[in-house]
């Protein structure tokens, strides 16, 4: 992908993130359900819910906070339709892996999928999910408001004019830390990387209980935003515009070197497997004192029934030495799989996932403050919601955050996992001492050169 292309994403992301602004503020699975067996092909339509009654629905899903609505109530949909639903629940790297096997084997094991958007040229491409712009306009039940999902959003999950998914969330990137240890400590919001590093440095000297920094180091692709969202800020890119890697410019180098210096002199002993999930978690622990991630943290962050720093919180949006500001990009959809043998019942059941009775139930009692929904952020409730646990300042660091978002620094290629593996897994490797930065970026600079001529991308 040539790099103006990067940046007609970007503009993707930044049309959702200003749609959502102007709506705002005015291994082994986890496996539930019942089992019965499938079927049902028929139309979907209002009023006829039933029609799928004893029928099963297999949902293959990444871990995240965007589908504990579905682990919460999804009993709801079953006594509304009458279908069986099974949820297993993965990393994200095994979870990719799973979808994989069943699609090029053929079996149809599961019927619903998350995707993510930087997967979906792969996944599309394989012919591994099913187009929905037939469903979206001849099956459409009344749970579905179409124009309550942000446009960019849908966007994003659209590929070669078809959409291929309803997207479940939009995030951008943000700094956490904790202000109670920096009112104690005299520090003020890092508003650059260089404050993030000074503000390490005096953590570890006067509160040596704590982790300084926490973030992703897990070698797997799942980490690449972390890493590329960091580099960003120097303006370093992955890739230049001709496909070239780019993992040992002078640029990405100084990025990782001070990205490094975080995770291995002021990170968790672990820091160089450290998955988002386990990351946040030293976080909303209160053993790590800052964090870099998505926005979507502070909705774990913030919530006393998920975090024990819950009104500790604050938030920044920092730029790195070239001016840029610190990336984060993630939208992710919920799709039907193509082999799947309920693919109507599974429509219908993206429908009810993505209604205003759902996602407004997931901000009041699951404390989702960035649900994908215009209508529910344009709402009372969510007005009223953000005053009452003095969320105020995330909402306005939450809506800077999706304002500034960009793709430009994604390698948006079907090869997307090949290369966030191997460059993730160099950078753990540099995490973990095995090897120098240098060292590690000259290591992915060569496999990166491969994966790219493979694919004819770059001869």
């Amino acid at each position: 992908m040539m790099l103006r292309e990067k940046r007609a994403l970007g503009a993707v992301a930044l049309g959702a993130a200003s749609a959502l602004l102007l709506a705002a503020c005015a291994g082994e699975p986890t496996t539930t359900g019942g089992s019965s067996e499938a079927g049902g092909t028929s139309e979907a339509v209002s009023g006829d819910r039933q029609q799928f009654e004893g029928s099963t629905l297999r949902l293959l899903l990444k871990e995240g906070y965007e589908i504990e609505a579905i682990q919460a109530f999804y009993p709801e949909f079953e006594e509304a339709t009458g279908i069986n639903v099974e949820i297993e629940v993965y990393d994200e790297p095994t979870a990719r892996q799973r979808l994989v096997l069943d699609a090029t084997a053929g079996t149809g094991n599961y019927d619903i999928t998350s995707g993510s958007f930087w997967n979906m040229p792969e996944f599309v491409k394989a012919g591994w999910l099913e187009p929905l712009d037939d469903y979206v306009a001849n099956k459409a039940d009344d749970w579905l408001n179409f124009d309550d999902i942000p446009s960019g959003a849908l966007e994003s999950m659209t590929i070669d004019g078809q959409l291929y998914a309803l997207p479940h969330t939009i995030i951008g990137g943000m700094f956490f830390y904790r202000t109670d240890v920096f009112e104690e400590l005299g520090l003020s919001a890092p508003q650059n990387t260089d404050d993030i590093l000074a503000a390490a440095e005096v953590i570890a000297e006067q509160r040596p209980d704590l982790i300084p920094f926490s973030g992703r180091g897990a070698p797997t692709f799942a980490s690449l935003g972390t890493l590329l969202g960091w580099a960003y800020g120097y303006d370093a890119l992955l890739f230049d515009e001709n496909n070239n890697p780019q993992a040992t410019s002078p640029e990405m180098v100084t990025a990782m070197e001070d990205f490094v210096t975080l995770m291995k002199d002021y990170g968790a002993p672990d820091a160089s497997t450290l998955t988002f999930t386990q990351a946040g978690e030293k976080f909303s622990s209160g053993q790590a004192a800052m964090m870099f991630d998505t926005s979507g943290f502070g909705t774990i962050f913030e919530s006393p029934a998920q975090s024990q720093v819950a009104g500790q919180v604050g938030y920044s949006l920092p730029v790195g030495p070239a001016g840029d500001n610190l990336q984060w990009l993630y939208n992710e959809g919920l799709a039907i799989t193509a082999n799947s043998g309920n693919k109507d019942a599974a429509w219908l059941f993206l429908q009810w996932r993505m209604s205003r009775d759902i996602t407004t139930k997931e901000l009041l009692e699951l404390d989702r403050t960035d649900v994908p929904n215009l209508a529910v952020l344009d709402g009372s409730d969510y007005e009223s919601y953000m005053a009452e646990n003095n969320l105020e300042d995330f909402a306005v660091a939450l809506q800077d955050s999706w304002k500034m978002t960009t793709a430009e620094h994604w390698p948006f290629f079907p090869e997307f996992a090949a290369i966030g593996d191997t460059f993730a897994s160099e950078m753990s490797n540099a995490i973990a001492g095995s090897k120098s930065v240098q060292e590690a970026l000259e290591a992915a600079q060569v496999e990166l050169t491969r994966i790219m001529q493979d694919a004819g991308h770059i001869q």
